[in-house]
């Protein structure tokens, strides 16, 4: 009997079509599966002894005309192909019942904790050269990754990227001028050692374009995200970072600038030294910040406020910490570190936060910390994180 007749079988069997005989064999063979709602747990597991035996039982009953006389089956010695298929057919309804009670199983028993499931994210950057060639930082081991121009490329043992000059360079012979760009993703972050050794941070879901040589008169890089700079001091050859928004001028201090597409304002933080801020809308505008400043600029207003200033590098520090900040701009930073996507189902404009929670701790935890601050729940399901107030 081939699989076309199992199936018709058992299809006359459900719609009332089946012989006398034929209901009574396929309710014969059934009451022998409703037995496996008895076995335990690991006998289950043991899928294959359990066919077996099965079937020999079924040989065993159909060979010896030992059909339980409850089902009204003629007993009798000869095994019929009919019989051997109708035993075959059972089979594969015994194998069906078992891989849907292991799905039924295992649906039930996995209740996915998805927050406690998602890591902080940590040191990950792709470094594109200037050949087009890209380096995943974080799969390399430490030692030279590469040289250009006179310019080797190493990365150190603890992670950070470092550029170290090996030619010997004149006024009449410069070092030919190429750049790289440095990228993190969201949940990464990065330190480089530039080749004139300012050290740059660069936050999560950021990157930085900068040559290999600094030549000419002066150090120019171009940002986007976020990046804390300590530039080395040079008195005639300023640092220049650009962003979408503005230029920041210095000859050596350190400062961090926050200017994410996703964010209204493009905040640059003094922390040592000065530094020029000019806007690329109106280049003959600029402010000069002094330390404990923050220079706060946007489509419709530019402003310079005094700031704690290192509630605005703590992610350099390796800590998040708000001062009554919008729980919007919160869940943003969470966005980019944890690598995840954030809904709200209401709005949630009053709602701010204030604390200190270290970038080590998993999504979970930190969700629990904003959970007892706030009138706020979390639901989170794979990398989705839906806010409800």
């Amino acid at each position: 009997m081939e699989k076309e007749q199992f199936l018709i079988l058992i299809d006359k069997y459900v719609n009332g079509q089946a012989t006398e005989n034929e209901i009574l064999l396929v309710e014969a063979y059934y009451s022998k599966l409703k037995g496996i709602s008895e076995v335990g747990e690991q006998e289950i597991e043991n899928e294959k002894y359990l066919k077996e035996t099965l079937f020999k039982q079924i040989i065993e009953q159909i060979g010896t005309g030992s059909i339980d006389t409850a089902t009204g089956i003629k007993r009798g010695r000869r095994i019929s192909l009919w019989w051997l298929s109708a035993a075959a057919l059972i089979l594969v309804i015994f194998s069906i019942g078992i891989m849907l009670y292991k799905a039924n199983k295992t649906t039930q028993a996995v209740a996915v904790d998805y927050a406690a499931l998602i890591e902080p994210g940590g040191n990950k950057a792709v470094l594109t050269l200037a050949n087009g060639k890209k380096v995943i930082l974080d799969n390399v081991s430490s030692g030279a990754i590469a040289e250009q121009n006179g310019i080797q490329i190493k990365k150190k043992e603890n992670g950070t990227l470092e550029y170290v000059q090996l030619a010997v360079t004149s006024s009449n012979n410069p070092l030919q001028n190429v750049f790289n760009t440095i990228e993190t993703p969201r949940g990464g972050q990065y330190k480089i050692i530039l080749d004139d050794g300012t050290t740059v941070w660069l936050n999560a879901a950021s990157s930085l374009r900068y040559p290999l040589h600094f030549n000419g008169n002066e150090r120019r890089v171009e940002l986007t995200g976020e990046g804390y700079f300590e530039v080395a001091h040079l008195k005639t050859k300023p640092f220049i970072v650009v962003t979408g928004k503005q230029e920041v001028e210095v000859l050596g201090t350190h400062f961090n600038i926050n200017a994410y597409p996703d964010e209204e304002d493009v905040k640059t933080t003094l922390l040592e030294g000065s530094v020029k801020v000019k806007s690329l809308q109106d280049k003959s505008q600029s402010k000069y910040l002094k330390p404990g400043e923050q220079s706060v600029l946007n489509n419709n207003n530019w402003l310079v406020k005094p700031v704690d200033a290192a509630t605005q590098v703590d992610w350099k520090n390796g800590r998040f910490i708000f001062k009554d900040e919008e729980l919007k701009s919160v869940m943003r930073k969470l966005a980019r570190w944890y690598d995840i996507e954030v809904d709200y189902t209401q709005p949630v404009e009053n709602l701010n936060f204030s604390g200190k929670i270290s970038r080590s701790k998993t999504l979970k935890d930190v969700l629990r910390i904003l959970t007892r601050t706030n009138d706020v729940t979390f639901k989170v399901k794979e990398r989705r994180v839906t806010v409800m107030p």
